[in-house]
């Protein structure tokens, strides 16, 4: 079967997913797992970008760190790109009324720094775990970093604050709302997986279609670690079996059969 994952922005489902994810948000009773939990659910529909079908949650940088998620871009002749990204709650400020980056906001940048110092002192463990064309992290890196914190200002001194920061240890900072918006205001997804290459033209629209599917969930770890001995620079054109025969899907998934039609059948 073909689905038409096009058609998601235009159904009620998409609606009840934003929805439902606004309802986490605005519950500061919460803790930061409940919208983990969400966001590995759904990763498609607020983490990736073009060219990117597959997302890490907690992958384990040796055995002091974890990140929240890695997203997968296909780079081609640049190399795989990795997005890490770490979550704080909505519900936190990032500067006391000094001022001052407040706690919270100082240990997720600091979690960021120590990502990125294990990855500059650990090539080899880099190499084999994140491989693609070169393993420079600060300057014309395959790597990016972000943290998702907070929720919408319109302070203009926190704005610009923000911003310097980000700026000066190269970090994208967002907050939760960001993410909102960018899923909201998406116009469509793709109906065959985005990825043009010699590979991936040789493979039946049923494969492009599904690695194409919004719904699946981020994989895990152990998951991604079970790639590793099948490494390549050109992750989803080699991967792509692979990729398919570990997903697991939302159950969103189900009521969007319901609401939707087949573009054709296989």
């Amino acid at each position: 079967m073909i689905y038409d994952w096009e058609s998601l922005v235009r159904l009620p489902l998409y609606r009840k997913i934003l929805d439902d994810w606004c309802a986490l948000l605005n519950n500061n009773q919460l803790k930061e797992g409940a919208y983990h939990d969400f966001l590995a659910a759904n990763p498609a529909i607020f983490l990736m970008g073009r060219n990117a079908y597959l997302a890490i949650s907690k992958l384990k940088l040796g055995s002091e760190y974890e990140t929240d998620f890695v997203v997968v871009t296909e780079g081609y002749s640049d190399g795989t790109m990795y997005e890490l990204i770490e979550i704080e709650s909505p519900h936190i400020v990032l500067f006391d009324k000094s001022g001052k980056p407040t706690a919270k906001f100082n240990a997720a940048l600091q979690q960021i720094r120590d990502w990125r110092r294990f990855l500059m002192h650990n090539k080899s463990i880099l190499h084999r775990m994140l491989p693609t064309i070169n393993t420079r992290i600060v300057s014309d890196s395959r790597f990016r970093f972000k943290i998702i914190i907070g929720r919408r200002t319109d302070d203009l001194e926190v704005l610009e604050k923000r911003r310097q920061i980000s700026e000066e240890v190269n970090i994208e900072i967002i907050s939760f709302d960001r993410l909102t918006e960018i899923a909201r205001n998406r116009s469509f997804f793709w109906n065959y997986s985005d990825i043009f290459s010699a590979e991936m033209d040789r493979l039946d629209p049923e494969k492009k279609n599904e690695l194409a599917n919004p719904f699946a969930q981020c994989i895990s770890d152990s998951q991604w670690k079970g790639f590793w001995k099948k490494k390549s620079f050109h992750f989803y054109p080699r991967m792509i079996d692979e990729i398919l025969r570990s997903r697991t899907y939302n159950s969103f998934f189900d009521e969007f059969r319901k609401q939707s039609q087949l573009v054709g059948m296989g």
